[in-house]
């Protein structure tokens, strides 16, 4: 009987033992993720002191654990203690063989090595990173680069060399170590080689250090580096000596030009002719003819878009006849079309459109020689044919400005080019969730990064291994990079043959919603819709509160300074000696002020009036007016395909892309 309690009260004790074990298991699970919180805090604030002791609470028996070794690693890192960097590194590395963190853990405890000086270990660190392009090679060959420079030139030089090489050849190898891996190859005192020599030189061409470019070039065969000698001299200022060059060196070695720089010395040496510049192009042309010059069609398609319309004509059909494979022929056989449309010449143009079609299927002109053949449709009254292009084009391209304008004729709405001045964005929360379904991450990884990110740790994406433009615009957002967000969505959605659905993460990551309350109470006090100002705004500056133009026009609305003294003075405002257009409460009110100026001044023109009050934020109301007098058509597609300034043509189909885009993504 003793024996029997002797044994149960070791099972009680047991048991307590084991919930007492439980209770506190649960109670630092619980914790973790606040200890790790406050730890991201503290990192993001740049207190890594703290941050180093509040990822330090996290116990082994948390999942957030390893995490929490990985910060405390970084942590110490930057804050110089790389031997706790490396203890940490090292842990890390041991507990998650597989962590998508791995080679960011890797590579930073072969720097930290090598900032102790321990070069051996982090020469074998470097070494044992299997990457062959990416973020991560150019820190890996110029480390190494740096660890054998004090020990073994001739290695040195090979990994300065190697990186250097691939750097410029491989678009997929970022370019953040070309002028520094440059700088050490010059500065190792070994005899290089003419390729090396060539690639530093191209290292501080593309890094703009002209002035050491140009000394290396010329230390190269001037036949093998013309172009560049041309484009160093130009870039440095010492114009007389790149004009001298093209004039004596351009026939002999365009043929050897790569096509980018040649364009490039093209536009060039027609700045530096006297006559005006559609006759330096013209001169130009001759020449080229004259010479069989490479790159004749860009020469040919830069002057025949500065002739009258007329004169171009025999231009852009001989660069068709002449140079068929050409980039340029598929806008040039817009121009003919549009030619062509415009003196009522609707079956050339037809034949003109048809032959694009089956030609290209996807140039960037394929859509409006889509949209514009079937307006010649339905000129004709040949409906089923327009209506099928109609279809064709809103399913193809159905983000182009064109297959949205397809899609509003197939549902005959009205609203495209009309706004409503009682329209506003509604009052909510818009944040944008993570595009799971769209990251490629395995569901693991996923929750990791999902957890992660509920704790407020976004940066930690840049660490993880992954090549996503989706989601990375997604992390952009979150740091409150607005433009970089918009311009990776776009690139994404771009690059995607299959479109997402309006409503997805993507497209709003490409089209946000920001500055709400301002735009809605403008928009009421000035009766603008709300979504056309939000429109705007996205076009004008992808909401980049500090955007300046090269011709001076700032902030959000990208307001010129004369125009904002001048609504200043209209408005009555004398609070504000000089406008600061970088605040963006007052660049939006100054901008939506003139908006509304412009509204006032078209009130009594019809239907197109929202078109031509965008037309005039660009254009100028001037222009504007001079062209509603010239054009005589209140076909709204016809007027906009009409305007004479490119700019303004492409900015007006820009903003009602972006606001139907707006409406449909948030309806």
């Amino acid at each position: 009987m003793k024996y029997l309690n002797y044994i149960l009260g070791i099972i009680i004790v047991i048991i307590i033992l084991v919930v007492m074990i439980l209770i506190y298991n649960d109670k630092i699970t619980q914790n973790s993720p606040l200890y790790y919180k406050q730890g991201i805090a503290f990192y993001n604030n740049g207190d890594y002191q703290n941050a180093y002791y509040n990822f330090g609470k996290i116990k082994w028996i948390s999942p957030l654990y390893h995490m929490a070794l990985y910060r405390q690693a970084k942590s110490a890192q930057k804050v110089g203690d790389y031997n706790t960097a490396v203890l940490k590194y090292e842990m890390f590395l041991s507990k998650s063989p597989n962590s998508i963190f791995i080679k960011n853990a890797k590579i930073n405890l072969a720097k930290c090595y090598f900032y102790l000086k321990r070069y051996d270990e982090a020469k074998l660190q470097f070494e044992d990173l299997n990457i062959k392009n990416g973020d991560y090679l150019p820190q890996k060959e110029y480390y190494l680069g740096l660890i054998e420079k004090n020990y073994n030139k001739e290695k040195a030089e090979s990994y300065f060399s190697k990186y250097l090489d691939k750097a410029l050849n491989d678009k997929t190898v970022t370019k953040d170590y070309l002028i520094p891996a440059a700088d050490e190859l010059s500065n190792l005192g070994v005899n290089l080689s003419e390729k090396e020599i060539k690639n530093m030189a191209l290292a501080y061409f593309k890094g703009g250090k002209y002035e050491q470019a140009l000394s290396l070039f010329s230390k190269l065969p001037a036949d093998d580096v013309w172009d560049y000698i041309v484009l160093t001299n130009h870039y440095c200022g010492n114009k007389l000596i790149a004009k001298k060059l093209i004039e004596t060196g351009l026939i002999s070695h365009s043929k050897a030009t790569e096509e980018e720089n040649l364009h490039a010395i093209y536009n060039i040496f027609t700045s530096y002719m006297n006559s005006s510049k559609t006759q330096n192009w013209l001169k130009m042309y001759n020449l080229a003819k004259e010479n069989s010059l490479k790159g004749e069609d860009y020469i040919m398609y830069k002057t025949a878009n500065l002739l009258s319309k007329e004169k171009s004509v025999p231009l852009y059909e001989e660069l068709i006849k002449k140079y068929p494979e050409s980039n340029y022929v598929p806008e040039s056989m817009w121009n003919l079309f549009w030619y062509n449309y415009t003196k009522q010449n609707y079956e050339k143009a037809k034949e003109i459109g048809l032959n694009h079609i089956k030609l290209f299927t996807n140039a960037k002109s394929t859509p409006k020689i889509m949209f514009w053949l079937a307006k010649i449709y339905s000129k004709e009254n040949k409906n089923q044919e327009a209506h099928t292009l109609y279809s064709k084009l809103s399913t193809k391209f159905s983000d182009d400005y064109y297959g949205l304008r397809a899609q509003s004729i197939l549902d005959k709405k009205e609203d495209f080019f009309i706004t409503d001045k009682n329209l506003r964005i509604s009052e909510k929360n818009y944040d944008i969730d993570f595009p799971l379904s769209l990251s490629e991450m395995d569901i693991k990884d996923l929750k990791l990064i999902n957890s992660l990110f509920a704790m407020g740790d976004y940066e930690i994406w840049s660490d993880a291994d992954f090549n996503n433009k989706i989601a990375d615009s997604w992390f952009e957002y979150r740091k409150g990079n607005k433009s970089r967000s918009i311009v990776l969505a776009r690139d994404y959605i771009n690059e995607t043959e299959l479109k997402p659905p309006f409503a997805s993460e993507s497209y709003k990551l490409m089209y946000p919603i920001y500055y709400i309350d301002e735009i809605n109470i403008a928009g009421k006090k000035l009766n603008i819709d709300s979504f056309l100002i939000l429109s705007l705004i996205r076009e004008e500056s992808h909401f980049n509160e500090n955007a300046k133009s090269s011709v001076n026009a700032t902030g959000l609305m990208q307001l010129m300074p004369d125009t904002a003294n001048y609504i200043i003075s209209k408005l009555s405002i004398d609070v504000f000696e000089k406008p600061e257009l970088e605040n963006p409460k007052l660049n939006l009110f100054l901008g939506c002020n003139y908006l509304k100026y412009l509204y006032d001044r078209f009130s009594n023109t019809g239907n197109n009036k929202d078109i031509y009050v965008i037309a005039a934020y660009n254009g100028g109301e001037g222009s504007v007016k001079r062209w509603i007098k010239n054009f005589n058509t209140q076909d709204s597609d016809e007027f906009i395909e009409r305007i004479p300034f490119e700019e303004t043509r492409h900015y007006v189909k820009k903003v009602f892309k972006t606001y139907n885009m707006y409406k449909k993504i948030y309806d």
